[in-house]
């Protein structure tokens, strides 16, 4: 069995993933796009490495930015754009769905891969030798990919845009990454090159099984300081989670709330979000922030890998101007004009998605019990058509995750289509935690 990291998986978009037969069940899946096998050539020594094609010292990449995910432009093999999450969290990249693309693979396998979740492996095809090209000036030989059958992740709807993929190790083992989240760019740099000291507090960064891990101080509720190993995820969306049977003095806060924190690989995840009472980051601290707790049933994959207490994610990230090492193993962190911004979570009580990514329909694809959009009598499968004065047709999906994620208080007024009626709700935001 292959195992595709427990976090080839974790996700958390929002409340805030595979022989001849195989192929041909690919070529029928309805809105998944289209695999050809084509014949590979001999793998080369060198096996997933980028590089630079000409001898520049630095590329800049622009990047979008939704829900605290990098959406990184990539071509296979000669294909049109694609758009790939990038994520510190992902060892080998992932193919999550295609829609409307066509594709070239290399020779492939099947393969079975496992994740976070309650539900079964999944099959996906293997594929060797593919090349990868982010911008013109670089470039990745020889790699692996994996490729769902299933598009389980949904993350084109639930983005708001076409998404593909995942990538992450691969592009960060063979350069320094500059992420700078205010300017919405990444710029990686020749290690052999890079010589300055990035400003800021510099963190020592563990590189195990392909991910980045760093230790951190995380206070509980009860006021107990605890030292924790922590993933450093640029593919989450959340500010932090921990695992509480990874250590007894993990305690859920006296105020929590039962949510959908995401989908696995294996199945959805859920648990319970809080607060802690304060992370130490280097030399710098976060106060009152909120976490999310997953079920010992959504992780009981995590068995037999590397071990950890849990994982930081893109709401703490943003707050920085990160600089990440892998081949010098060192994190730098220097706070952002974000960085003393309130954590705020979802306060309306729904989640939205496209169904048609990049085009402007939303619709309400859950509503959790005793928030202010249930007590609104806002339902699963209502189509929002203006918000807040503003017609849905002038907005994306970002729109609406920047204002249900802001300030307790605020007043927010919808009108929505349920089948032949039109109607029109209103709710408050709410914090109860």
């Amino acid at each position: 069995m292959h195992n595709s990291d427990d976090k080839n998986s974790l996700r958390k978009f929002g409340g805030l993933g595979f022989g001849s037969a195989l192929l041909g069940m690919i070529l029928s899946l309805a809105g998944c796009g289209t695999v050809k096998k084509i014949a590979s050539d001999k793998p080369a020594f060198v096996r997933n490495h980028f590089y630079f094609t000409s001898k520049t010292r630095s590329v800049e990449i622009p990047f979008r930015f939704v829900n605290n995910l990098i959406l990184i432009p990539m071509h296979i093999n000669g294909s049109d754009t694609m758009r790939f999450i990038l994520d510190t969290g992902v060892k080998t990249a992932l193919i999550t769905g295609l829609g409307d693309s066509e594709l070239q693979l290399n020779g492939t396998r099947k393969v079975k891969i496992r994740g976070l979740g309650d539900g079964e492996d999944l099959d996906a095809l293997l594929s060797y030798g593919n090349r990868f090209d982010i911008l013109p000036t670089v470039r990745g030989d020889n790699h692996d990919i994996l490729v769902l059958i299933e598009d389980i992740f949904t993350l084109s709807t639930k983005l708001g845009t076409r998404v593909h993929g995942i990538i992450g190790y691969d592009v960060f083992k063979n350069f320094v990454a500059e992420i700078r989240y205010d300017t919405r760019t990444v710029v990686l740099y020749r290690p052999e090159t890079f010589r300055r000291t990035p400003a800021g507090s510099m963190i020592p960064l563990v590189i195990d099984d392909g991910k980045p891990y760093i230790e951190a101080w995380v206070e509980m509720e009860n006021g107990k300081k605890i030292k924790m190993k922590l993933l450093v995820d640029t593919g989450a969306s959340y500010a932090i989670s921990l695992n509480p049977q990874s250590h007894p003095g993990i305690i859920l806060p006296a105020k929590t709330m039962r949510a959908y924190l995401g989908q696995g690989l294996s199945g959805e995840i859920h648990g319970e979000l809080g607060r802690l009472k304060s992370l130490e980051l280097g030399k710098y601290k976060f106060k009152n922030l909120t976490a999310s707790f997953p079920d010992s049933s959504s992780i009981r994959q995590i068995t037999g890998t590397v071990y950890r207490n849990g994982q930081i994610g893109g709401d703490i990230l943003k707050r920085f101007h990160v600089v990440i090492d892998y081949p010098n193993n060192r994190l730098y962190l220097k706070p952002n004009a974000e960085f003393r911004r309130p954590f705020y979570y979802n306060l309306s009580g729904i989640e939205l998605a496209t169904p048609i990514p990049d085009l402007p329909m939303f619709l309400i694809s859950e509503v959790s019990p005793n928030t202010p959009a249930a007590e609104a009598d806002l339902q699963k499968g209502d189509e929002i058509t203006e918000i807040n004065g503003r017609k849905a047709v002038s907005l994306i999906l970002n729109d609406f995750t920047e204002l249900f994620h802001s300030k307790p208080g605020k007043k927010v007024i919808v009108k929505v289509k349920r089948g032949d009626q039109l109607l029109r709700k209103e709710f408050v935001l709410r914090q109860p935690i």
